[in-house]
């Protein structure tokens, strides 16, 4: 009886030994399938850091190196095999680890982040503009277990910064330098501005001046002119037989002079007129100027035996009526004295365009030479063939300044032997 219950006590010893022999088996298993997966997991986060190209760095709470990535080992010119277990002061100059454990002290005693920008000395001997950022990690209790650094080369950066720095100090130069040019500029320009406004109030003064003398000079001229014509006129009529025909030569003379003087004179008044009264820009009706002009020359074209002709229709201008009425005065006087003994035709032609009108007066006399064509519109300007011709040299200059005050102009069409043709532009928009 006592064998059986040993032999049964034995067997049941013996599975209880069986199954905590399958459970340690079992346990083991485990721990080796735990360890495999924590070694493939580190084998991945370091892979994982590896890739990254800024240095990473990590270390206990005792400030050794845990580990790193390729990155960290390039930037202090070591493996990782001669990093791993070591502290900043069995890797770098003391200056520089006291540095770092000061660093890595403070982040220790206040747990979080720090971020510190400096420069670093790496295994290339190249000094690089840095941010260091570190970070403080905890064990699986909860305690301070060490921290993690990542190294960020800002070389670059500060490079474009100073560049971009440089370049702003240079443009502000040239900004500061062009403003004092401009400035300048804008002196010189109100400098001359004003020597200009100077200059221009001289002019204008002397231009008065010069008009005052002008009209005085007329008029002074005038009188003595008329009297002198009279005065000829009674020696002529009273001694002329007894002068004999040196005499009467000589008389002629003066009253032709006088003449000449009076009517040089009407023409610089006229001219002064014309140029300095202010134009009264009404409606004109052309057709009835070129009547009275034709009337006015009516004696001298049937002596001539000139044809005269004009357009059946010629709209109204906006224009001033005393000048249009000069204009063509002057310019079928000028074809009546230098048309010469040809001269049969005098045509008035008519055309515009959307801002002109544009009149014509054409003759069929001898024409103009064309060195001469350039020259007739000039103040006491006239026909090379004018001796005997009574005339001041002002028509055509009168023409030209009612032109230009109508804004428009005036040209010429001439040929030697073929007639002269002048055309005067008028703008629509007075």
């Amino acid at each position: 009886m006592d064998e059986l219950d040993n032999d049964s006590e034995v067997a049941s010893e013996l599975s209880a030994l069986r199954h905590r022999v399958a459970e340690l088996e079992a346990a083991e298993t485990m721990r080796k399938a735990a360890e495999s997966a924590l070694h493939n997991q580190l084998k991945f986060l370091q892979k994982l850091i590896d890739t990254i190209p800024n240095p990473i760095f990590y270390k206990d709470n005792r400030f050794l190196y845990l580990g790193c990535n390729k990155a960290f080992e390039q930037r202090a010119g070591l493996r990782r095999e001669e990093i791993v277990g070591k502290s900043a002061r069995n890797l770098f100059p003391p200056e520089l680890a006291a540095k770092y454990e000061d660093t890595d002290a403070t982040l220790m005693e206040n747990l979080g982040e720090q971020s510190q920008e400096t420069t670093l000395l790496y295994a290339d001997g190249i000094e690089h503009d840095v941010i260091i950022n570190k970070g403080t990690f905890t064990s699986a209790e909860g305690k301070p277990a060490g921290l993690v650094g990542v190294t960020i080369d800002i070389s670059e950066r500060k490079k474009a910064e100073e560049a971009l720095r440089k370049a702003h100090d240079e443009l502000e130069a040239r900004v500061k330098a062009r403003t004092a040019d401009l400035a300048k500029a804008i002196d010189d320009l109100r400098f001359e501005v004003a020597e200009r406004k100077r200059a221009e109030e001289a002019l204008l003064t002397g231009s008065e001046k010069l008009k005052l003398f002008a009209y005085s000079v007329a008029h002074d001229l005038k009188s003595p002119a008329i009297a002198i014509h009279g005065l000829a006129k009674i020696l002529d009529r009273r001694y002329g037989a007894a002068m004999g025909e040196e005499g009467g030569n000589i008389c002629s003379q003066v009253l032709r002079a006088s003449e000449h003087v009076v009517s040089l004179v009407d023409a610089i008044n006229v001219f002064i007129a014309t140029k300095e009264t202010p134009l009264q820009v009404e409606p004109v009706n052309v057709k009835e100027v070129l009547r009275m002009v034709k009337e006015e020359f009516s004696a001298r074209l049937a002596v001539r035996r000139v044809n005269w002709s004009e357009p059946e229709d010629i709209p109204d201008f906006r224009a001033d009526r005393l000048s249009i009425m000069r204009m063509f005065r002057n310019l079928v006087d000028n074809a009546l004295k230098y048309g010469g003994e040809q001269l049969s035709r005098i045509e008035v032609r008519y055309c515009e365009d959307r801002d002109l009108h544009i009149v014509s007066v054409i003759d069929d006399g001898v024409g103009l030479k064309s060195e001469d064509s350039g020259k007739i519109f000039e103040f006491f300007q006239r026909h090379r063939n004018s001796k005997d011709i009574e005339g001041a040299g002002l028509g055509l200059a009168i023409v030209r300044e009612i032109a230009e005050r109508h804004h428009g102009e005036v040209w010429v069409e001439s040929k030697s032997g073929d007639g002269t043709a002048f055309h005067v532009s008028i703008s629509k928009h007075l």
